[in-house]
C-alpha cells in the first residue's frame, strides 16, 4: 500500500476552506489502493495530525451500513422486505402514525415510507433501549406522503429499520452491525460509542462562525438516531466497506451480501427527478457524473462531513472524511475528482444494475390541467405553477421560474444562482393511455411534486388565508433546539433569522399558524391565548420559545 493520492485538490481545498482535518481512502475490489491524511485532528495549534486511522463522525454514511445489517438479516430469511414492519414490531401500530401499518422495509431504506425528516443529536439513552426510543419519536411526527408513493429524505425512517433489524435478530444495533458488517469486515476502529472513539486517535467536530472561524462543536450522542447518524469510523475502515461494494466477481463466496441483495443496494428504487438521474437504492443513492454511474452517500453532523462513493463500473471506490463543512465546500465534488484521478485501468467496466420497481420515474401528464395548483414542501416552501402553453411557470417562494419539459419526465428552468438549474418532477402521475384517434382523456390532479429532489404536497388553496398583525405579533420571540431562530415582525411581514444559516427569510402565510420560506415551512403551536411557545419545522422538529415574552422588533435591515 502506497500512502499518496494522486489527487492533489485534497490539501488545497483542506487550506483554502479552512478545514482543520481530512482524511481519504481509494479502493478496489481487492482492497485498499492509496489512503492519507491532511491537517490537524483540531483548530488546536497543538492538534494531532490526521491520519487514515483517525476517527470521524460519519453522519448518514451510517446509513449504508445499516441497510447492509438489515440486507444481511434478509439474506437470512430473518427479514422480510415486503412484510409489514409492524408484523415483527407490533408496538409500532400504537403509536398512532398513520398509515404505519402498510410501511415495509424495502420503503424504510428506499426513503419511501413518507416519514419526516428529522434529526437531534443529543439525547443518550441505552442502546438495548433503541426500539422504544424510535417508537416514542414517532408519536411526535406527521406523515409527508402515503407510504410507497413518493422519495423522501428520512433519519427516521432508517431509526426505525435499525429497530426493525435489531428486534428480529434479538440483538442490540451496535453489537448486530459489528456482527454482520464489522468484525467481517475487519473493521476494528468503527463504533457506535463516543466512549470507545474517545479512546482512539479522534478528530473533533466543528462549526464555522460568522468570521470564518473554525470553533469545535460538542459531543453527540442519541440513541435513537443511532441507525441513521451515528457511527464513527476511519478512511481505512470505510474504504474495507467500499471495498465489500465493489464487484471482483459475483463468485466468490465471502461476499456480505447475496447477489440479489447486492443489486438492491446499488440499483434505483425511487427517483429524485434530478438533471443527473439521482434515485434512492436500498441504501445508497445512485446518479451520473460525466457519463458514469455513481453509487455513494454523504453525511453531515456535528461540524462533521462524511462522502462514500462508488465508481462500479470502473471497479474503484473512495472514501473523504472532515472535521468541518464551510459554506462552499463541496465535498461531492471533490470525491468525483479522486474517483476519477484513480479510475483508469482500475479493473473491468461492468453496467451497474438499474433495475427499480414500476414508477420510479414516470413522465409527466400531457394534460398541463393537472399539474397546475399550489404544493407546499416541508423543505421547500410554497410553489405554485401555472400553465402557459406550450409550458409551465412555476412560482417558488415568490421566485418565477420558467420551466420546460426535458423529455425525461421532469420540468426545469434558470435557478437562482448562475448555472444552476430547478428541477421538477411529478412521482404519482403518469400519461394517461388512450387510442391514437382518441381524445386524451383527463388526467388526475397531481397529488405530489418534487422540487429539487425535495417532496411537496398538492395545498388546497381555499385554506391560504392572510393571519391577523395580532397574531404576528404573539409569533415574535426566539426558539431553539438543534438552531436558534428569532421570530420578528418589519413593515407588517413575519420573517425568521437561522443562527445556523446565519440569515434571514422572508415568511408567506399559508395559513393563520403555518407559514412558507425558502428553507421550508414553519408552523407556529399555539395555546388558548394565541400565545406561540414553539414551532414545528419540517413536520418533525420542534424549537421551543426561550422566554415568556415576544422579542422586541429588529429595525429595518437588522438581521434578528
Amino acid at each position: 500500500m502506497t500512502r499518496d493520492v494522486s489527487c492533489p485538490d485534497i490539501e488545497a481545498e483542506r487550506a483554502r476552506h479552512g478545514i482543520p482535518g481530512m482524511a481519504v481512502a481509494v479502493v478496489n475490489a481487492d482492497g485498499l489502493v492509496h489512503s492519507r491524511g491532511f491537517g490537524r485532528t483540531s483548530s488546536r495549534e497543538d492538534a494531532d495530525e490526521v491520519t487514515p486511522e483517525t476517527v470521524f463522525r460519519l453522519g448518514s454514511v451510517t446509513k449504508p451500513l445499516t441497510a447492509t445489517t438489515l440486507l444481511r438479516l434478509h439474506d437470512r430469511g430473518a427479514v422480510d422486505l415486503d412484510r409489514p414492519v409492524a408484523d415483527v414490531l407490533p408496538a409500532l401500530l400504537g403509536t398512532g402514525y398513520p398509515s404505519v401499518g402498510r410501511i415495509t422495509p424495502r420503503m424504510l431504506l428506499g426513503h419511501t415510507a413518507g416519514l419526516p425528516h428529522d434529526f437531534f443529536p443529543t439525547g443518550g439513552g441505552d442502546p438495548a433501549d433503541l426500539s422504544d426510543a424510535v417508537l416514542r419519536s414517532l408519536r411526535a411526527y406527521g406523515p409527508v406522503a402515503p407510504p410507497g408513493t413518493a422519495y423522501s429524505y428520512s433519519n427516521p425512517g432508517y431509526d426505525l429499520a435499525g429497530a426493525l433489524a435489531a428486534t428480529a435478530a434479538g440483538t442490540p444495533f451496535p453489537e448486530l452491525v459489528a456482527e454482520l458488517v464489522l468484525r467481517p469486515l475487519g473493521m476494528t476502529s468503527t463504533t457506535f460509542d463516543p466512549g470507545v472513539a474517545a479512546a482512539l486517535p479522534l478528530a473533533s467536530g466543528h462549526r464555522i462562525d460568522a468570521a470564518g472561524k473554525a470553533v469545535e462543536e460538542g459531543t453527540a450522542d442519541n440513541v435513537a438516531h443511532y441507525p441513521s447518524g451515528f457511527a464513527l469510523s476511519t478512511a481505512v475502515d470505510m474504504g474495507r466497506f467500499a471495498a465489500e461494494q465493489l464487484d471482483g466477481g459475483a463468485g466468490r463466496r465471502d461476499r456480505l451480501l447475496s447477489v440479489r441483495s447486492r443489486h438492491l443496494a446499488h440499483a434505483a428504487h425511487a427517483s429524485l427527478f434530478l438533471p443527473d438521474g439521482s434515485a434512492s437504492t436500498l441504501g445508497f443513492h445512485r446518479w451520473q457524473w460525466q457519463g458514469r454511474t455513481v453509487i455513494g452517500h454523504a453525511g453531515d453532523i456535528c461540524g462533521y462531513g462524511a462522502w462514500l462513493g462508488l465508481f462500479p463500473e470502473d471497479g474503484v471506490g473512495a472514501v473523504l472524511l472532515a472535521n468541518a463543512i464551510p459554506p462552499g465546500f463541496d465535498g461531492r465534488s471533490l470525491l468525483h475528482r479522486i474517483l476519477r484521478a484513480h479510475s483508469s485501468g482500475a479493473g473491468p467496466r461492468r453496467r451497474p444494475p438499474v433495475g427499480g420497481p414500476p414508477g420510479t420515474g414516470r413522465p409527466a401528464p400531457a394534460d398541463p390541467g393537472a399539474l397546475v395548483g399550489v404544493y407546499v414542501g416541508h423543505a421547500t416552501g410554497l410553489v405554485r405553477l401555472t400553465a402557459e402553453s406550450p409550458d409551465l411557470t412555476a412560482e417558488i417562494n415568490g421566485r418565477r421560474v420558467a420551466l420546460r419539459a426535458t423529455g425525461d419526465g421532469r420540468f426545469e428552468g434558470e435557478g437562482p444562482e448562475e448555472g444552476s438549474v430547478v428541477s421538477l418532477g411529478f412521482p404519482d402521475t403518469a400519461t394517461v393511455p388512450t387510442a391514437p384517434t382518441a381524445p386524451a382523456a383527463p388526467a388526475a390532479p397531481a397529488a405530489r411534486l418534487m422540487v429539487d429532489g425535495e417532496l411537496c404536497e398538492r395545498f388546497d388553496e381555499a385554506r391560504l388565508t392572510t393571519p391577523d398583525p395580532d397574531d404576528l405579533a404573539r409569533y415574535t420571540g426566539t426558539y431553539t433546539r438543534v438552531d436558534e431562530v428569532s421570530v420578528f415582525v418589519r413593515a407588517g411581514e413575519l420573517f425568521l433569522h437561522s443562527q445556523e444559516d446565519l440569515r434571514e427569510f422572508r415568511c408567506t402565510p399559508l395559513t393563520r399558524t403555518m407559514f412558507a420560506f425558502e428553507g421550508g415551512v414553519i408552523e407556529f403551536m399555539v395555546d388558548e391565548s394565541g400565545l406561540a411557545g414553539a414551532i414545528r419545522a419540517r413536520n418533525a422538529v420542534t424549537l421551543h420559545r426561550t422566554g415568556a415574552r415576544p422579542c422586541a422588533v429588529p429595525a429595518p435591515g437588522g438581521g434578528r
